[in-house]
């Protein structure tokens, strides 16, 4: 799955800058990423109170992201059969839940990368099967070498 570089918009050059600069912060890639996922999700992004079941699966993801997680798991874990986890996934986040994993994915093995980690042990951390398939994934979804990122 890739995304439609129309959609990016100029994310991948503020990523780039973002990591070009020696002092850019956390705070500062997570805000970016926020902002990606809403421009992505764009005015049909649910606006209400989030379904706790969501919540509560989210925060489940996070610490599991080097094993391989099912929307069948994810659908058990929440009391909900897989169509109905799925429906409500989108519903609520405006991401199918395949694509919202691998983004929580993309984030974590750059949050490695970008501190010491190398490039292969980023990836296995954040459930890649390699820095290869980390390297594809990150080019196919925004356009740039994800060894691009590395602050010296």
């Amino acid at each position: 799955m890739s995304i439609p570089s129309r959609q990016l918009g100029d994310f991948p050059a503020r990523l780039k800058a973002t990591f070009d600069n020696p002092h850019h912060t956390a705070d500062e890639l997570r805000a970016l990423g926020r902002g990606l996922v809403a421009q992505l999700v764009g005015e049909e992004g649910h606006t209400g109170a989030p379904d706790p079941r969501v919540t509560k699966l989210i925060a489940w993801l996070t610490p599991r992201l080097e094993q391989a997680i099912s929307l069948s798991d994810a659908a058990t874990f929440i009391g909900l059969s897989p169509g109905r986890a799925r429906h409500l996934f989108v519903e609520q986040t405006g991401l199918s839940f395949r694509t919202y994993l691998l983004w929580l994915r993309l984030v974590r093995a750059l949050e490695l990368y970008t501190g010491s980690a190398s490039l292969t042990d980023a990836a296995h951390a954040a459930g890649f099967a390699d820095s290869a398939h980390l390297s594809r994934t990150f080019r196919r979804m925004f356009g740039i070498a994800a060894a691009s990122l590395r602050v010296s």
